[in-house]
């Protein structure tokens, strides 16, 4: 059986392997967050399920959901009416998560701990409406692992 983790080190671990600001908690406002480091990353409250089958077999395999937002500035030699021209820097932006998702992901796999993703890693792309020089990247997953194991 895999080793068991908590949500507070999959947080620990996802700030780790971010090379940049990092915020954890409910969505808000990011011309609000004072004193911040570009790129951003804020990493929502995750969603947590746990079934009854898995509480009735004394292990708890953990069903979550999460939702992570990359926030940061278009370099001023962009115009930022240049659709085609942000395309490519958004894709810089997904690059440097996917970087980042694989590092911490594989990290507890290295570990002895069986993430197992349940969703495809959906990826949006988004323009500030209060600052169009603002993109950001909201990326939603699910996992599963084992959250807990009771010795009988």
């Amino acid at each position: 059986m895999s080793n068991t983790i908590k949500s507070n080190e999959i947080v620990d671990q996802m700030e780790t392997n971010w090379s940049g600001g990092f915020h954890f908690g409910n969505p808000q406002e990011v011309d609000n967050i004072h004193s911040k480091t570009l790129p951003l990353m804020i990493v929502n409250t995750p969603q947590m399920l746990i079934s009854m089958e898995s509480w009735n077999k004394n292990r708890i395999l953990q069903s979550s959901n999460w939702t992570v937002s990359v926030y940061n500035n278009l370099p001023s030699q962009y115009n930022v009416t240049d659709d085609k021209a942000i395309l490519g820097y958004w894709d810089t932006i997904e690059d440097s998560i996917l970087e980042w998702f694989y590092d911490w992901f594989y990290y507890f796999e290295s570990q002895g701990n069986e993430l197992v993703m349940t969703s495809p890693i959906q990826i949006t792309r988004l323009k500030e409406s209060s600052n169009d020089r603002l993109l950001s990247v909201k990326v939603t997953f699910g996992m599963n692992y084992f959250r807990y194991c009771k010795q009988i």
